[in-house]
C-alpha cells in the first residue's frame, strides 16, 4: 500500500512593524542595511518573494531565497543576489500598510494598521518559507508601529481595560488599488454587492476615475448604478463624459431624473444632446423639460442659517453646540455633518439626538444617504424631493459636496402657491 509522506512544519506567526529597519546581515557578519520593504507574490497564497533594504547608498532588493531567518536581525547568506520587482509582484508597506481594503465576509472597509506574516520550517528538508497571512485593522497595530503597545496595554490592564485584536485573513480582503493603480478583482465580487453603496462610492472617490469605470465593470449593473449615483458630481461628469452615448443613457435612466438632471447639466452640451438622444423618447422628453427649469436661480432661496457637527462630536458636545449657536435661528430641524475636508457626510435631527446615550459620537447614528441639491437644480425639483421625502429643509451643496445652504419649506412656500393659482 502506498503511504504519502506528511509534511512537518514550524510555524511562526510575526508582524512586519516587527520588522521594519531590524539590521540586514549575512551569514559571515557583514551588516549590509536596514530591512525598509517586503515583496510579495499576489496570489491566492502570496509568498515572501524578495526583500528591500535600505543601504549607506540606496535601496537594493534581493531575493528572499537568500534569507535565513527573521530574528534579532534579518540574516540573509553570504552570497545574496541582488534582483528587481517582477510581475504580479507588490510591497507590503507600499501597497499595503495604511491603505483601504474591502473586508467581503464582513461587508465594510477597513484600514491595514498592520501586516501579519507567517513562517514555516520543513523539518525534514529545513525549507524556509514565508506568506502574509492576514492584516491587523484593530488599535493594536496602530499602537504596534508606533512601539507603544506593551506600555499602552500595560497602562490599561491596571484600570480593567483589555484591548482586542482585529485581524482578517488575505482570504477574507479584497485588496483595491494594489497593483500599481490598477484594481485587482478576485472572484468573490458578488459579496461586495451586499455592501452599502454609499460605502463603495466613498472609497472610490480617495481613487482615481480609471479605478472607478474598472470597478464598476464587476458589479452588477442596477447595483453599479446605485453606487454611481453616490458619488462625487465631479466623479459622475468624468465616467458618462467618458462612456459611450448609449451606456450612459441606459445608466442615467435608471437613476431618478431630478439626480441625472444635475448630472447632465455638468456635461458639455455636446455629449448632453448625445446622451439625451440614446434615451428613450419618453424620458428624453421629461428630463428635456426638467433641464429647462433650471435656468430658475435656487441662490434666491437659500439660507446660511444652519448648524454643522463633526462625526467624532458626542451627544453631549451637540447639545451644548445647540444652546450656544441656535438661539437666534428662525429655523432649526436638523444637523449637518461635516468631515475634516468640510465636505457633507450626514445628518441628523433632534430626536435622533435625544434618544443616544451623552457619550454616544454622531457617526453612530447619523443618517448618510443625504438627499441634496445643488445650485443648479430647478425649484421645482427642489419641491418635489421636499414633498417626497418629507424633509423640512434640503442642504444645497457645490460639486465637491461642500454644504453652501439650506432651503427650507417655507422657501419654497410661495413658489407653490403661484402653481396652484
Amino acid at each position: 500500500m502506498h503511504h504519502e509522506a506528511y509534511k512537518i512544519y514550524i510555524v511562526f506567526m510575526l508582524y512586519f512593524s516587527e520588522l521594519e529597519n531590524k539590521q540586514v546581515v549575512t551569514t559571515d557578519g557583514i551588516v549590509i542595511g536596514k530591512l525598509d520593504d517586503l515583496i510579495f507574490l499576489l496570489n491566492g497564497k502570496p509568498k515572501l518573494s524578495k526583500l528591500v533594504i535600505k543601504t549607506k547608498t540606496g535601496k537594493v532588493i534581493i531575493s528572499s531565497e537568500s534569507l535565513q531567518k527573521f530574528n534579532a536581525v534579518v540574516r540573509i547568506a553570504k552570497y545574496y543576489v541582488q534582483t528587481e520587482l517582477g510581475e504580479n509582484e507588490l510591497f507590503v508597506k507600499k501597497n499595503i500598510l495604511d491603505k483601504q481594503i474591502i473586508d467581503i465576509s464582513g461587508n465594510k472597509i477597513v484600514r491595514a494598521n498592520d501586516v501579519i506574516l507567517q513562517e514555516q520550517i520543513n523539518l525534514d528538508t529545513k525549507a524556509y518559507e514565508c506568506y502574509i497571512s492576514g492584516v491587523d485593522i484593530g488599535s493594536l497595530g496602530i499602537l504596534r508601529r508606533l512601539k507603544l503597545e506593551d506600555s499602552v496595554l500595560k497602562t490599561l490592564r491596571l484600570i480593567g481595560v483589555n484591548l482586542v485584536s482585529k485581524f482578517l485573513s488575505w482570504g477574507d480582503i479584497q485588496p483595491l488599488d494594489l497593483m500599481r493603480g490598477s484594481i485587482t478583482v478576485k472572484t468573490e465580487e458578488t459579496k461586495l454587492q451586499n455592501m452599502r453603496p454609499e460605502d463603495l462610492a466613498d472609497y472610490l472617490e480617495k481613487t482615481d476615475e480609471l479605478n472607478v469605470r474598472k470597478f464598476l465593470k464587476i458589479l452588477d449593473k442596477k447595483f453599479a448604478t446605485n453606487v454611481i449615483s453616490n458619488l462625487n458630481i465631479n466623479y459622475q461628469r468624468a465616467l458618462f463624459q467618458h462612456w459611450k452615448p448609449d451606456k450612459s443613457a441606459s445608466i442615467l435612466e435608471m437613476i431618478d431624473p431630478e439626480e441625472t438632471v444635475d448630472i447632465l447639466l455638468t456635461l458639455t452640451k455636446k455629449r448632453k444632446e448625445e446622451i439625451l438622444s440614446a434615451m428613450d423618447p419618453e424620458n428624453q422628453i421629461k428630463l428635456r423639460q426638467l433641464i429647462a427649469l433650471s435656468k430658475t436661480p435656487i441662490g434666491k432661496k437659500i439660507t446660511t442659517e444652519y448648524m454643522v457637527a463633526s462625526p467624532t462630536n458626542t451627544v453631549d458636545e451637540i447639545l451644548a453646540k445647540i444652546k450656544k449657536e441656535t438661539g437666534e435661528y428662525s429655523f432649526f430641524a436638523s444637523v449637518y455633518v461635516i468631515n475634516n475636508i468640510g465636505q457633507l457626510v450626514g445628518v441628523f435631527n433632534p430626536h435622533d439626538l435625544l434618544m443616544q446615550r451623552g457619550d454616544t459620537p454622531v457617526y453612530k447614528f447619523m443618517v448618510q444617504n443625504l438627499i441634496e441639491i445643488r445650485m443648479t437644480t430647478p425649484i421645482e425639483i427642489a419641491v418635489n424631493k421636499l414633498l417626497r421625502y418629507h424633509l423640512p429643509a434640503l442642504p444645497v451643496v457645490d460639486n465637491d459636496r461642500h454644504i453652501l445652504g439650506i432651503i427650507t419649506f417655507d422657501h419654497v412656500a410661495d413658489f407653490i402657491r403661484q402653481k396652484m393659482k
